[in-house]
């Protein structure tokens, strides 16, 4: 079969390869896959960023997927051949202290499909059972591909920011992740800003734009406090650049609250007395869980998320375009349809 490969630690080496169709072991199940979205992270592992260094190349990638069971293995009840599913990217060891929690993307043995594991970019891939979640009734396999992303950013809306209708809620960062906490906190009744930088401004801001948010670029000479009316009730940092979380803390009132949804490249300083004299609140959201896998098939179901706006497919045979594409930034979001 064919899959989108990283062969080497070096940024942008990869190659669409022939390998052996995955067979599925005793508790696993085979998934033929149906589309598979490109992540943020899949771009920072592909550039070889620091904060992706711990992946073992060569490595398929994808961990955002929708698709059929093709075969189980011979311990696997409720999955049978045929079943449309999705699956957990995040996988805690299930035995631990914050896996019985419920927080199993805290797992301090978590793996991560696509990176600790072969992934979705192919024709076909192997998940244990216990990650699948079944997709409901009525959700195509494009939105299914977009569960995972949806995941995260539902999680870091409702358990990091507690968003409320009549909230002020400025995201930082256009990507897919901030779009998504963006329209998920439209959903709770806030009121939504989101921000970019100038090379934000054909493609992402614009796809904000056409989302129905207000939008802001920001740059060293024109900063996010400057242009705001007045601060943030919660700020949402889904962009992983270091300067933009630096910043945070000016455009977010007292009392308010700065959310992390992003990871960084570098360090990150910033002014822990200002957060302590403005009684502000810095709470961080990694992952998700089956939970937030629900939540974010009941956004989907209601039409939350217009999936078909911000979607652009591309064939696997066409994977190193995608990639690039989102690279490059000149598509909001790609997702491969073997």
């Amino acid at each position: 079969m064919i899959a989108l490969s990283m062969q080497s630690d070096t940024a942008r080496d990869l190659a669409l390869v022939e390998v052996p169709m995955p067979e599925p072991g005793t508790d696993e199940v085979r998934i033929e896959v149906a589309a598979a979205g490109i992540c943020g992270s899949d771009v920072s592992a592909a550039l070889a960023k620091p904060n992706f260094d711990w992946v073992r190349r060569p490595r398929i990638l994808g961990h955002e997927l929708s698709g059929v069971v093709d075969a189980a293995g011979a311990a696997v009840r409720g999955l049978e051949p045929g079943s449309r599913v999705t699956a957990v990217s995040v996988q805690g060891c299930g035995g631990c202290p914050y896996c019985r929690a419920g927080h199993t993307q805290l797992c301090g043995e978590r793996t991560i499909l696509g990176m600790s594991s072969d992934g979705a970019m192919a024709s076909y891939c192997v998940v244990k059972a216990e990650h699948v979640v079944p997709l409901d009734e009525g959700l195509s396999h494009l939105q299914g591909a977009l569960v995972e992303p949806l995941a995260v950013s539902a999680r870091c809306m409702y358990n990091c920011c507690e968003v409320r209708a009549g909230d002020r809620v400025v995201v930082s960062g256009c990507g897919i992740i901030g779009l998504l906490c963006a329209l998920v906190a439209r959903a709770r009744g806030a009121e939504v800003a989101i921000t970019g930088i100038d090379a934000d401004r054909e493609v992402r801001l614009q796809m904000a734009r056409a989302l129905g948010f207000t939008t802001i670029v920001v740059s060293d000479h024109t900063p996010l406090v400057a242009q705001l009316d007045a601060p943030a009730d919660i700020l949402v940092e889904a962009s992983g650049a270091p300067g933009a979380l630096a910043a945070a803390p000016a455009a977010v009132a007292r009392c308010g609250l700065i959310g992390v949804v992003a990871t960084y490249p570098s360090e990150v300083a910033i002014s822990a007395t200002d957060l302590v004299r403005c009684e502000q609140r810095l709470h961080t959201s990694f992952g998700s869980t089956k939970a937030d896998y629900r939540t974010a098939m009941a956004h989907l179901a209601a039409g939350d998320i217009p999936v078909d706006q911000l979607v652009e497919t591309f064939p696997l045979t066409e994977a190193l375009a995608a990639l690039d594409a989102s690279i490059e930034k000149r598509t909001p979001k790609a997702v491969i349809v073997p």
